[in-house]
């Protein structure tokens, strides 16, 4: 890429001004910049005249560059790879942190504020094993944050994750349970083993005895090998164990950050906002 001296003359001021803060990133030398403009289809494309152009200082600089940028790639191809074995829709891989509402209600800032802080001390609960509960009514936004803060993982710190709504949880169980030659053996060790599960509504299924046990051997297994699990619910911290059993209660309540969402339904305003 290369540029005539006429054009290097007509470089916008404003920008000229910003080449003392282009350093080599690899050894700090100041970068030989040269101002490249754009033909007249390529001006209105990118809406300016052009651009500045910055030479690598040294072939080993270059490398490293090019070593950056592949390794740049790499992670973006992991990143999709992630979200592809996420278990989540095409709709939930768009549910993000910045087009979250936060503004609806105290509980929902207040929610908000409570899961950014998890994803910045991320390293720290991953290690303890700490997860969140969402707990609120119907259409409050508890999966939508739930599953921002999934997508944020994956994006940011390359978190493996898998997204189960516990119905069907539960049915690929008593589908396995009732044929006894269907093998789920596989999903239900991605499912307990998970860097990152999400399980979305729980509590959802009439409970009986056969739904808290196998919730429970779930987030047992969790709990003991200190496993990140977020929930999402409409249940809330006093009528947890009624739901779901003691044992699963008080090993849900140890390992999680409860987060409860209050106001009107979610959806509905964003239906509104837009009309």
């Amino acid at each position: 890429m290369s540029g005539s001296s006429g054009s290097k003359k007509r470089a916008p001021q404003a920008e000229a001004l910003k080449l003392d803060d282009k350093i080599c990133a690899h050894c700090g030398r100041e970068l030989q910049a040269e101002w490249v403009e754009f033909p007249p289809a390529l001006q209105r494309k990118y809406d300016k005249p052009g651009e500045w152009y910055y030479h690598p200082c040294t072939p080993e600089c270059e490398a490293k560059n090019d070593q950056r940028e592949w390794e740049l790639m790499r992670r973006d191809a992991r990143v999709g790879t992630l979200r592809e074995r996420s278990g989540l829709s095409k709709r939930m891989r768009g549910y993000a942190l910045d087009n979250f509402d936060h503004g609806l209600s105290r509980s929902t800032e207040r929610a908000f504020i409570k899961v950014m802080d998890y994803i910045k001390d991320w390293q720290d609960n991953q290690r303890e094993g700490r997860g969140i509960y969402f707990c609120g009514d119907v259409g409050v936004g508890k999966t939508h944050l739930a599953v921002a803060v999934m997508n944020e993982l994956i994006a940011r710190k390359r978190v493996p994750a898998l997204f189960v709504t516990v119905p069907e949880l539960l049915d690929n169980m008593r589908g396995a349970y009732n044929d006894p030659g269907r093998d789920i053996d596989e999903w239900m060790d991605s499912v307990k083993n998970a860097e990152l599960l999400l399980l979305d509504d729980l509590g959802a299924e009439r409970a009986n005895d056969w739904v808290r046990e196998r919730i429970f051997v779930i987030v047992n297994h969790r709990y003991r090998e200190e496993l990140p699990t977020i929930f999402t619910s409409n249940t809330g911290p006093r009528d947890l164990a009624a739901q779901l059993g003691e044992r699963t209660a008080s090993r849900i309540i140890s390992m999680c950050d409860w987060i409860s969402l209050e106001g009107e339904d979610y959806r509905e305003a964003e239906v509104r906002r837009g009309l």
